[in-house]
Order: structure tokens, then sequence, then C-alpha cells
């Protein structure tokens, strides 16, 4: 497959799930951080059900910036919480960007979008599987994703995902910058 594939099966991920246990309210906790705001439907994003626990977020200089068009990035509170997975981040790869935890419920759909602005031209988007199973298509391919998977994809060609399994499906999506070394 060129457009989706998978790095590495059987990580083992129960100390990250073990963390995300230990911190529920980290979960949609970056809403409070002082001067983020949704931009989500006034640049036509779909709504989805998706829970969101980010470590690292974009930022911008005025609000007159598009967030994906911003090279700019910062920490959340949470990011010094999550250290099995930002251990993991720094044992696999040398540089990582925006990062965080997607949450989809049973059932659930991230309908088909492409990442769009500058910041995307620029980095390589990954997911690590924490719990569940999904069915992740891109670019017209389609490939199911289980816990401990690790994979890459062109987030630059229409993706989206569906949970299949029997629990709410967790996922680690984080941006590295690009590299021909990057896995």
């Amino acid at each position: 497959m060129a457009n989706i594939r998978v790095i590495k099966k059987g990580i083992n991920v129960s100390k990250i799930l073990k963390q995300l246990q230990q911190y529920p309210a980290d979960w949609g906790a970056q809403k409070d951080i002082e001067g983020v705001h949704d931009l989500v439907n006034e640049y036509g994003f779909p709504a989805v059900a998706a829970g969101v626990l980010q470590l690292k977020i974009g930022t911008v200089k005025d609000l007159n910036q598009y967030v994906g068009d911003s090279q700019s990035s910062v920490e959340t509170p949470a990011y010094n919480r999550h250290t099995e997975i930002v251990g993991f981040l720094k044992r696999n790869f040398k540089k990582f960007d925006r990062c965080g935890f997607l949450s989809l419920p049973i059932g659930g759909e991230v309908g088909q979008h492409i990442d769009i602005g500058d910041y995307y031209q620029t980095r390589d988007r990954y997911h690590l599987a924490i719990q569940g199973s999904y069915v992740y298509t891109v670019g017209g391919e389609s490939l199911q994703i289980d816990a401990g998977d690790l994979i890459w994809f062109n987030n630059k060609l229409s993706h989206g995902t569906k949970n299949v399994g029997d629990v709410v499906r967790i996922t680690f999506v984080f941006d590295v910058p690009h590299s021909k070394n990057n896995p």
C-alpha cells in the first residue's frame, strides 16, 4: 500500500493506557487553556464525536491566522503527565511536533477529510493505536488497525476512519518533521 503503512505491530501500550486511565480529566482540557478557541466550523471541518487529549497544540500569532498554516506549537499541561507516550516518541523519533490522543465511540466514524495548511506540507503523520480496532482509509486504501500497531499515512490525501471494535477506540496521533529517514 502506498498511502498507509504498518511500521510495527504488537507494541506494548499497556503503560500508556494506564496513564490515560490515571488522568481522565486531561481529556478535552486543552479547551481550558487561555486563548484556545474552536476553528472547526469556521474552516468547514466535520464535527465528530471524537474525544481529544492534546499534548502539543498548534499556536497562532493572531486570531486571523489559520493554525494549519502556523509552524508553531506549544506543550499543554497534560504533556508532563503522560510520560509513557512522550518516552515512546523520544525513543523512536528524533523530533516530533503536534500530538494527542483521539478517542472514538464504538461504531463511531471520522469522515473523509484532508489536513490542510502549510504545517502539514512539512510533516509526516503517524498513529499509535492504544485501544480497540479501527479501519483506516487513506486515498482509497483501507487497512484494519489494532492496539499496538504503529502506522504512517499520507494525511495530504483524503482519509477517515471507523471504529470496528467492541470498545472505545483510542489512538495517539503525532506529526514528525518530514525526513527521508522517517520510517
